[in-house]
């Protein structure tokens, strides 16, 4: 089966998603989600140990689900290598300063354009691991902040260029 991108034009990107309920978390459905999305992320390329993407959220290739993936090692200048599994991430405080940065998606075709966002965020999540998940607390500033806040809307059917 092979998982596409949902159309910019689908419905369920402006849905908000489900939350993934604490005897949900280790299940065989949530397992083949969060497995679904690392194909998608990591894609068909020869150096497996590098995504080719630093953000997805699993309402973009069709599934109604809180969970998205972040490489929390990416800088918006093509460094990646550190891509985690959050499972019903929020955000549980933003910085009063705001910065601009230009934004693109595979969920909106050929849109981009410059966003606003806080610096940073203070996110709460479960990361999921193959060892299990845990609940984290962190603080995330500049690119991988805006990265967070760009999939976390979409769990929370918002799309970007609304914010252009």
């Amino acid at each position: 089966m092979k998982i596409k991108f949902v159309k910019p034009s689908d419905p369920i990107l402006t849905k908000i998603a489900q939350e993934i309920s604490a005897d949900q978390i280790s299940s065989k459905e949530t397992k083949e989600i969060i497995n679904t999305m690392l194909k998608v992320a990591y894609g068909e390329q020869k150096d497996k140990g590098k995504p080719v993407m630093v953000g997805l959220a699993a309402p973009q290739i069709g599934i109604l689900k809180r969970i998205i993936l972040v490489d929390i090692a990416a800088n918006g200048k093509g460094k990646v290598g550190n891509l985690r599994v959050y499972i019903n991430p929020e955000i549980t405080w933003v910085s009063k300063r705001k910065g601009e940065w230009y934004e693109g998606c595979f969920s909106t075709g050929r849109v981009c354009g410059i966003v606003s966002r806080p610096i940073s965020i203070k996110v709460k999540a479960l990361r999921f691991t193959p060892q299990g998940c845990n609940q984290e607390f962190r603080k995330f500033s500049g690119y991988v902040a805006r990265v967070f806040q760009h999939e976390i809307d979409h769990l929370n059917g918002k799309r970007f260029p609304d914010l252009i």
